[in-house]
Formats: structure tokens, sequence, C-alpha cells
């Protein structure tokens, strides 16, 4: 009894420091997010990006990299040393912000079609949806987003997040090779719920608050003449 009791605690502390270690925090240069992610990945180096950019089973989108506006979070040790299996993420960060109404599954479609035309790599998109995600719950556009380079290339899966802030507009893209796509996806919705923002977007005005405002503003300085008239009356 007492050997089984022992055997117990020592599966659940070796499962604790297992689950300790499996995320680590990530949070961007310009500090504008961060999530938790596996443990060792961190954001590539533009030098790192140019020594990996031509390798055929490299993640995409290596290279160019500008550390604050467009890079890729992953491994990246693994892939120095030959590893290049795995997920990755590739952020861009936009300083203008996206203001998409009901009309958001069109545009994220046409935003991908035209990059399809203005590069070598086909872009598929699917499942366009209208999601709140991290702690705040903050709504964003998902998108699956498959992607079939030139031949000596690997096709590769996306789930894109595209995130309008207080300060930018964010994409985030997990990625993985189309075959593995569906062994990561679940991984990726868990790493999104970690997801904090420095500063949600305030909610777009609908047309009844833009109507709204300039009546209630009318209306209280009407209110305010009123008063006044009354009181110059009232004084003669």
């Amino acid at each position: 009894m007492i050997v089984r009791l022992v055997a117990a605690f020592s599966f659940c502390l070796a499962a604790t420091q297992t689950s300790s270690t499996v995320a680590e925090k990530f949070e961007n240069y310009n500090h504008t997010f961060q999530l938790e992610l596996p443990e060792g990945w961190r954001q590539i180096a533009p030098n790192e990006a140019v020594a990996l950019k031509d390798q055929p089973d490299a993640a995409p989108g290596l290279y160019p990299t500008q550390p604050r506006l467009m890079y890729t979070v992953g491994p990246i040790d693994d892939w120095l040393n030959g590893d290049l299996s795995g997920a990755w993420l590739r952020v861009i960060e936009r300083k203008d912000t996206w203001y998409i109404g009901d009309n958001f599954e069109s545009f994220i479609r046409e935003h991908w079609r035209q990059a399809s035309g203005n590069t070598d790599v086909a872009h598929q998109i699917d499942d366009v949806s209208l999601e709140k995600i991290g702690t705040q719950q903050v709504e964003c556009i998902t998108a699956i987003r498959t992607s079939t380079p030139p031949p000596q290339r690997p096709a590769t899966r996306s789930l894109d997040i595209h995130i309008g802030t207080a300060n930018q507009q964010l994409t985030l893209s997990f990625g993985a090779a189309l075959a593995d796509f569906d062994e990561w996806q679940p991984k990726f919705h868990d790493w999104l719920e970690s997801l904090v923002l420095a500063r949600v977007a305030e909610a777009p005005q609908t047309l009844s608050d833009r109507l709204w405002t300039p009546l209630l503003v009318g209306g209280a300085v009407g209110l305010v003449l009123l008063l006044l008239y009354k009181h110059t009356r009232a004084r003669r």
C-alpha cells in the first residue's frame, strides 16, 4: 500500500513538474501582447532567418524578418541544429488597424487572394469566422489558410488570428506542415487561451451610437440654455 502511495505521489509530482515546464511566457518587443508557448520557443533573429530561409523544410515566411513588424517564433535552436520539424508562430504587426464590418469574410479572402497574386505561393482560405479568444475574450477574425509554394517546398496550413488592438493590428499565424496540422491545431487553441493584450481596442460605434451622441449633446446644450433663460428672467 505504501509503495503504491509513493508511486502515485511520484507520478503526480512528475506531472506537476512537467506541466510547469511545457510553457513559457512570450512577450513581443513592442509589449502589446503576450501568451504562453512551448518551452524553448523564441523569436528568430534576422541573421538566423537568413541562415534558414533557403532550407526546403524550414518554416515559411522566415525572411524578411523585422523584429518589431514581422517575425517567426518557434524552436529556433532546434532548427539551427538541423531539426526543422514541428510548428511555428508567424507574427505580423501593423500600425494601422483594420476596421472590418459585416464583410469580414470577403475582406480576408480578398486580402489573401492579392497575396497569392503578388508571390509564388498560393493561399486557400477556409472556415472564416468571428471568435472571442484569450483571457480578455477579445473578438477577432479566425481562418484556416492552406499555403502551397512551388514544388520544391512542402505545403503548409495555418490557423490565422486577426486581432485589432488599441495600438495596432496583429496577425498571429500558427502553422505546421500540411500533414501535421490536425495534430497541432488543438494545441494552437490551447496556447491562444493564454493570450493577453496590453490594450484592448474599443468597440466600434454602431449607427445608433452615431445618431444618439449628437442628439444627447444637443439636448444637454438646450437644457443649459433653458436654465440660463429662466435664471435671467427671474432676475429682471
